[in-house]
């Protein structure tokens, strides 16, 4: 069984793990399909009343602490150099490959955490995952970090090659893998979930956005605004045939649409449906020049032109 953590509100920084909109982010997290919610203390003691303790760790500093907090499903604590409960989850750092060795000091610990390991896939990854699991036969859970960019991919393949458990974070905040990466890889390779309704991310990356004042990049995979946009002449053609040729799963799936942007690489194709958009009835015989004008604007602005320039041009060339 697949069980993904979410450490999204762990990630946060102070004033923003205070915000007034944390609790909602708390609940819709739930909805991506994810096991549990990682909380701190200090977010716990400022959202209490909307946590759902099953499904819920909560990160304490020293397991002396979990006396005055019961009922979580697990707790998690850094390792602090002594065997802890059952319940526990000990996070160890193992920054490298090389430092794969290190994990035999923890080898009798019930329950694991691994953070780090950032490198792996520039090394025979398989045959690492393949270590770590011999040297410890608990339950083992996998936090990659993101220095090398790779974070998202690292997770998807501990669960690929046999791994069960790991931890994530919506965007990728705290330098984690990425949430949504992670659940649309498993969906699509594994068919984790294929049926849930994941349109919730929108929700989620308006909310992420207001508490943490971050903005989520238009390129971000499977969340960004733009990444369904679509210019290219033969692209748009194609992908209005058969969109699974150029896309992995529909925008409906996270809830987005796809658009047409009009650049100076869009050809008759996107022209035609955009006017068909705006139902704008542009005659055949100037159609050639609508598009040629277009193309010497977007060279001449250096970017694609927005959908009310593109209405002002058709207009102008009807007159």
């Amino acid at each position: 069984m697949i069980k993904i953590t979410d450490v999204t509100l762990c990630s946060l920084n102070n004033e923003a793990a205070q915000n007034k909109n944390v609790p909602e982010l708390y609940g819709l997290l739930f909805k991506t399909g994810i096991n549990f919610v990682e909380i701190n203390v200090p977010v716990y003691e400022s959202i209490k009343e909307n946590v759902d303790k099953r499904n819920t760790i909560l990160r304490v500093q020293d397991p002396t602490e979990i006396k005055y907090y019961p009922g979580f499903s697990r707790y998690i604590c850094r390792h602090s150099g002594f065997f802890t409960r059952l319940e526990t989850i000990s996070e160890i750092q193992i920054n490298d490959i090389r430092e794969i060795k290190l994990m035999n000091k923890f080898n009798e610990y019930h329950n694991i955490r691994i953070v780090g390991l950032d490198d792996l896939l520039q090394h025979d990854y398989i045959s690492a995952f393949d270590r770590i699991k011999k040297i410890n036969s608990g339950a083992l859970e996998l936090c990659p970090q993101n220095s090398c960019y790779c974070a998202s991919a690292l997770a998807v393949e501990w669960i690929l090659n046999g791994g069960s458990s790991v931890a994530v974070s919506f965007s990728g905040n705290g330098g984690f893998a990425a949430l949504e990466e992670v659940v649309m890889a498993l969906r699509i390779t594994k068919r984790h979930k294929p049926n849930l309704d994941l349109s919730v991310f929108v929700q989620i990356k308006n909310l992420f956005e207001e508490i943490t004042e971050k903005k989520i990049l238009k390129n971000k995979p499977v969340i960004g605004n733009g990444i369904f946009d679509v210019e290219s002449g033969i692209h748009v053609d194609g992908i209005f045939k058969n969109g699974s040729n150029y896309e992995p799963f529909e925008p409906s799936v996270v809830g987005m649409k796809r658009k047409i942007v009009i650049g100076k690489h869009s050809g008759s194709t996107a022209i035609e449906m955009k006017l068909k958009e705006y139902n704008i009835n542009f005659p055949d015989n100037r159609f050639s020049e609508l598009l040629a004008s277009i193309q010497e604007e977007c060279i001449r602005l250096r970017r694609s032109i927005t959908d009310q320039e593109f209405v002002a041009f058709a207009k102008e060339l009807i007159q």
